[in-house]
């Protein structure tokens, strides 16, 4: 594993004090000696109320049974359903019988208020209780409404989230609809570790779940703690990813940002004040940190790294800065927008929340020239919601909240591919069983060509005989690696078991299939020849 902090700056003023930004990165290597992947511990609370009925509820439930496919029988799952009582549809158990369990989530029937912290700490007691060794242990909190009976308080919620977590149990939330508490859930996913999704229809609902499967079924190592340290002339002013955070009483500042994925990239920015005339002398570490988690793919094993950060002071610094930390700090200014954004318009203070839209776009295109094409998506993302500000605020909100949770998630787990994007197309053909063996060697295959400038790819299924969740995690991560790059993933000649376990999963509802290569080939051309007559 990698972990190292990176200045904004090579050279600092050693006369005057200077604001730097600090790239804090952890990149974890690929799944490559575990003999099996550590078991999962799920369990889902589902909310049953009213307002669920008719799409919403089926919809979830699909999707839920969808996540029951992609389990394994080593896996362990709970389903919770709640309204103004808490039902245990599916006590905690081994998913041996799949079959069982999605016949019991079909019996799901809707009924009257929202208990949320009832059906929540359920399936908290449930994932708590597994004596199943060396498990990682997630909750799925569903919800389309306000908690209106049970504890609703906000800070206690988040107070739940916080003690859960810290005993090795997150919790990621789903908001269904447009009547949720965006501020409210965002918070818990923030306090508990995991992710905050806002599903706006129906239609959504399988992709939301598609995408936590594949943050779980990666997952490398959990209770990461960072402690950041700062030199005499060094103050750290601010964080500006969306983490948990607590400055000690003798100035250390401790990070939380959540579980560790394999194969994945970190990226924390920091914010700090250096005054040149008393950190001169501490050149070569102005700020020190320490890494430690525990790893899972060595038996919750405790690891621990540090690092730190060097600059050169000089009367006369150059202008020079990197572009690499520059652009992490544009995207994590971005996310950072968009929450606050939402916040404020929650309070319908539209014009405030207008206002910090505007001066981020106006940061983004005074720094234009450091990546234009990422810089250029980020302007009109923040654009086009500061128009939907005043089409539909309610929605704004909410896709804001969403989507600054989301851009962080990214900014801090994706790759910034060097190769200059191409529409060559590569072609790989699998063969055997694609297994957690097989999918590092797999992801690095498709992150050379990534490197080389591809963003199409084809991929040959004809002899591939079986794939795993592992599998289908990797499939997951390769598909949403393409697509940030404005490119596609296409599947040729899926057959037999492998087809059957597509469709069980209903991944055949968001990969590209086609019947031969040629097809594919076609298919991407057209695709291309589309996007440019725009």
């Amino acid at each position: 594993m990698k972990f190292r902090l990176v200045s904004e700056y090579p050279e600092l003023s050693s006369q005057d004090k200077s604001l730097c930004h600090l790239l804090l990165q952890v990149e974890t290597p690929p799944v490559t000696d575990s003999p099996s992947r550590r078991p999962l511990v799920v369990a889902i609370a589902i909310d049953k109320s009213k307002s669920m009925y008719g799409e919403k509820i089926q919809a979830t439930l699909e999707a839920a049974s969808s996540l029951v496919n992609w389990l394994t029988r080593h896996d362990h799952l709970a389903i919770i359903a709640y309204d103004t009582n808490v039902e245990v549809v599916q006590p905690l158990t081994p998913l041996g019988d799949k079959f069982s369990v999605i016949k019991k989530l079909e019996n799901i029937r809707v009924g009257t208020a929202t208990n949320l912290s009832g059906g929540w700490l359920q399936a908290l007691r449930s994932v708590e209780s597994a004596d199943v060794e060396n498990a990682f242990r997630r909750v799925i909190l569903l919800t389309d409404g306000m908690a209106n009976t049970g504890i609703v308080s906000t800070p206690e919620l988040v107070k739940v989230a916080e003690d859960h977590f810290s005993r090795g149990i997150s919790t990621t939330t789903i908001g269904f609809g447009r009547d949720f508490s965006e501020m409210l859930l965002r918070d818990v996913a923030k306090a508990g570790g995991g992710n905050f999704y806002f599903i706006d229809g129906p239609e959504q609902a399988q992709e939301v779940f598609f995408r936590e499967f594949g943050d779980i079924a990666a997952l490398f190592g959990q209770g990461l703690e960072i402690k950041l340290k700062a030199a005499p002339g060094v103050q750290i002013k601010e964080i500006l990813n969306d983490m948990p955070y607590q400055f000690q009483d003798d100035g250390t500042l401790i990070l939380r940002p959540g579980d560790l994925r394999s194969d994945d990239l970190r990226n924390i920015i920091i914010v700090a004040e250096i005054d040149g005339k008393i950190a001169e002398v501490y050149h070569e570490g102005i700020v020190s940190a320490e890494l430690s988690f525990y790893n899972l793919m060595h038996g919750s094993r405790l690891e621990k790294f540090d690092t730190a950060v060097a600059v050169n002071f000089k009367p006369r610094p150059s202008d020079s800065y990197n572009k690499a930390v520059r652009l992490e700090s544009l995207t994590a200014a971005a996310a950072r927008a968009m929450i606050e954004a939402s916040r404020v318009s929650g309070e319908r203070d539209l014009s405030a929340a207008k206002q910090i839209l505007g001066r981020t776009v106006a940061r983004l295109q005074q720094n234009e020239s450091v990546e234009p094409d990422q810089v250029k998506k980020l302007i009109r993302r923040l654009e086009e919601m500061e128009r939907n500000l005043e089409e539909n605020i309610n929605l704004a909100r909410k896709t804001m909240m969403a989507g600054g949770a989301e851009l962080g998630r990214l900014s801090a787990g994706e790759y910034h591919f060097s190769g200059q994007a191409h529409d060559k197309v590569a072609e790989l053909s699998l063969a055997g069983q694609l297994d957690l063996y097989k999918c590092p060697d797999l992801k690095s295959d498709v992150r050379r060509l990534m490197e080389q400038g591809y963003r199409f790819v084809v991929f040959d299924l004809t002899d591939l005989s079986y794939v795993d969740s592992s599998g289908i995690g990797t499939m997951i991560q390769i598909s949403n690696w393409m697509k940030k790059r404005g490119g596609l993933m296409v599947l040729v000649n899926v057959q037999g078991s492998v087809d059957k376990i597509f469709q069980l999963s209903k991944l055949d509802e968001f990969f590209a299939f086609r019947d031969t290569v040629s097809e594919a080939r076609q298919f991407i051309e057209e695709l291309i020849a589309s996007s440019r007559g725009r």
